[in-house]
This record gives C-alpha cells, sequence and structure tokens, in this order.
C-alpha cells in the first residue's frame, strides 16, 4: 500500500480532534459540558482532580478516573429526552489516588451499580492508605498514623417500586495505629497495635432525590444499625447507631434550599477511630469526637445562570460522651460558601471550590456532585 500523503494524515488527524472537541460541547447551549463524553463513548471517563485542603491532613492532592455505564432503559430514555434529566442512575466504576504534605496517602477503587431499573443498588470498593492524623482526649492532642486495607460490600433492594429500600453491608478494615506520646519534655516510645474490625450493617433508606449527584428536589433519608463482631472476622465487638437525612426543596426554579441532620451513637468499647465525629466543612475530621455525636446543617445555592451557581451553607453540631448531658458540652458551628459549574448536565452534576470557616481555621474543598455524601 502507497503511504498517505502527509497533507490527508494532518486532515484526518485535526477531523478526529474536531469530533473529540465536539463531545464536550452541548449543543443545547454551547457551552462546555461532559454528559456525551462520558454517556455516548464506551471508553467515556470524566478525569477528576482531588484537591486537598483539610486541617486534618494539611495540603495534597491526585486524580481520579471515572467511568461510566449506561443501561439500556437509561440510554433510551436520555435520547428521547436529551433536555431533561433521567431520574435512573448510570452505574460508575472509579480509580483514584492521593497524597498530602503530612504523608497520608490513599489508593483504591469504587464501583457503584443500579441494576433492573434501579431495583437494585450496589456499592463495592477496595482501598489502602495511611494516614497521620490527631486524637484529642479534650483539647489535648496526640499524633497517631493509621495503616490498613479497607474492603466494602453493600447492596440495597428497592420495595414494590416504591422509594424505600432494605439493604445491608459488610466491611472490613485491618489496621495497624501508632501512636506517639511523647515529647520533647517527656520522651516515650511510640504505641503500636494491630486490628481488624468487621462489621454488618442492617439499614432502611427512603430516597425520593431527583438524581444522586446535584439533587433539586427530594429527600434521602437512612436508619442503620452497623455490629461489629469477631464472629465476622474482626477482633473487636462493638454497635453503631445512626440516622441521617439530607433534604432538597426547590424554592423557586433558580433556588434550592437542603438541609441535613445526622445523628450517631456508638458503644463505650468501640475503638477510637470509630467514634462519631463532627463532619463538616470547615471542620478537620476527627477533632470533635464522642460517644453521640448530632449535627444539622443548611446550604442554599442560587443559578446565576443555569450553568454557573454560587453556594452558601452554615452548620453546628456537637459530641458528648457516656454520662453528659446534652447541655454539658458546647456548639461547634461553621459558615462558608462556594460556587458551581453544571459539568454534566444530563447527570445534573455540578462541581466547583468550597471555603468554610470552623471554630479554628479556614479549609478548602473541591466538591463534584455534593458535598453530602449519604
Amino acid at each position: 500500500m502507497k503511504k498517505l500523503p502527509i497533507w490527508l494524515l494532518c486532515g484526518l488527524a485535526a477531523t478526529s480532534s474536531v469530533s473529540a472537541m465536539e463531545q464536550f460541547i452541548d449543543p443545547q447551549d454551547g457551552m462546555f459540558d461532559a454528559s456525551q463524553w462520558v454517556l455516548d463513548n464506551a471508553v467515556g471517563f470524566m478525569p477528576v482532580p482531588i484537591i486537598i485542603t483539610d486541617p486534618a491532613v494539611g495540603v495534597g492532592g491526585g486524580a481520579a478516573l471515572v467511568f461510566f455505564h449506561e443501561s439500556d432503559k437509561r440510554k433510551q430514555l436520555r435520547q428521547e429526552n436529551p433536555d431533561e434529566v433521567v431520574g435512573l442512575p448510570p452505574s460508575l466504576t472509579a480509580v483514584a489516588a492521593a497524597a498530602t504534605e503530612n504523608g497520608s496517602w490513599l489508593t483504591g477503587a469504587f464501583h457503584f451499580g443500579s441494576w433492573m431499573e434501579d431495583t437494585w443498588r450496589y456499592q463495592g470498593g477496595l482501598f489502602y492508605g495511611s494516614f497521620n492524623l490527631k486524637f484529642y482526649e479534650g483539647d489535648i492532642p496526640f499524633d497517631f498514623n493509621i495503616d490498613g486495607l479497607y474492603f466494602m460490600q453493600d447492596i440495597d433492594y428497592r420495595i414494590a417500586g416504591s422509594d424505600w429500600f432494605v439493604g445491608a453491608k459488610y466491611s472490613i478494615l485491618s489496621s495497624q495505629s501508632t501512636f506517639e506520646l511523647g515529647n520533647d519534655i517527656i520522651p516515650l516510645d511510640p504505641i503500636n497495635f494491630d486490628l481488624n474490625d468487621a462489621g454488618v450493617e442492617l439499614k432502611v433508606t427512603y430516597d425520593s432525590r431527583d438524581t444522586i449527584f446535584t439533587p433539586n428536589d427530594g429527600l434521602k433519608a437512612k436508619l442503620s444499625m452497623d455490629f461489629h463482631n469477631t464472629a465476622f472476622g474482626g477482633d473487636v465487638d462493638y454497635q453503631k447507631g445512626r440516622f441521617q437525612a439530607n433534604y432538597f426543596a426547590p424554592v423557586r426554579t433558580d433556588l434550592i434550599i437542603g438541609l441535613r441532620g445526622d445523628y450517631q451513637t456508638v458503644s463505650n468499647d468501640a475503638p477510637y477511630y470509630a467514634r462519631p465525629f463532627i463532619n463538616m466543612r470547615g471542620i478537620p475530621a476527627m477533632r470533635y469526637q464522642g460517644d453521640e455525636m448530632a449535627l444539622v446543617e443548611l446550604e442554599a445555592r442560587y443559578d446565576i445562570t443555569p450553568r454557573w451557581s454560587i453556594v452558601g451553607f452554615t452548620g453546628t453540631g456537637k459530641t458528648l460522651d457516656d454520662g453528659q448531658s446534652f447541655s454539658d458540652t458546647d456548639y461547634k458551628s461553621v459558615v462558608g460558601g462556594g460556587f458551581r459549574y453544571l459539568v454534566a448536565r444530563q447527570l445534573n452534576m455540578r462541581a466547583g471550590v468550597d471555603a468554610a470557616k470552623g471554630p479554628e481555621e479556614w479549609a478548602f474543598y473541591i466538591t463534584i456532585g455534593h458535598a453530602w455524601q449519604l
């Protein structure tokens, strides 16, 4: 065969490049949009930068590749109504790796599957990482490292086509913890211990949200009991109860209000990392822990244009130990704001940056989908 002329090769390459770029332009408004790339392309994936600024681990970053898999039914509904968001969630697979300036790092893979027109929902993951954190006794911090492998399998079943699900989850954490208890005045050797922690969670969930990514309407609430026992492959016995709810309501077509509540309680024999802590933007992980934890958070999103939005949020929470009453401890509050861009219209997936001020310091977050995960 004769070689193709160089000008023809260049033309084919340019045509291919233009065709690829067209997949990132939404024909509805001519703006950048990843919907066609991740849903219509057999090898479509969404590269997600991971930028970490959580005060608990310091500044860092990494990357994730998120692959979307669409069922035939969902694809049919989307192609019949290209201007609307299809309620059926797509399945997705993600691989990720990240590290921070204090030496913490994490790598792993995750899959979310939605089967039989969202009758079954499955989540599974395998992660390995090492985290340098602080454990607080009152206001006294102690440095520690936890290094471990985490494996989980989670399944939910929709009851009779309703918005109610029943489900179960199995997880196991194989970890090694090292506590640095000494200082310049009192030198002490580090304390090391290994631990396998396995548990089965039973749960009831209600989910009427219009999308799993960035909801505009609906409620997701979950009541769960988590039983950790040596019979499941672990070394410890304890129980954990939790009720959490995320509610979204469109006050106007361009204004979405969200309300979040979370209550957790754990038995006294739970390991240190399993004790509930206030988990809100602006507060370092594990900073405020207790045998019980309760929080409430409010968020408002205003759509300046169909693509660009601003958000504002505030919240408060408290923890208490066994024997304390609710009035014995102080509230820990946050306030913050950020912006969003509608990066995938047909998934109603928004992404952006948040800044939040907690009781002690500022923190910045990259948000993909919604900051409230449940």
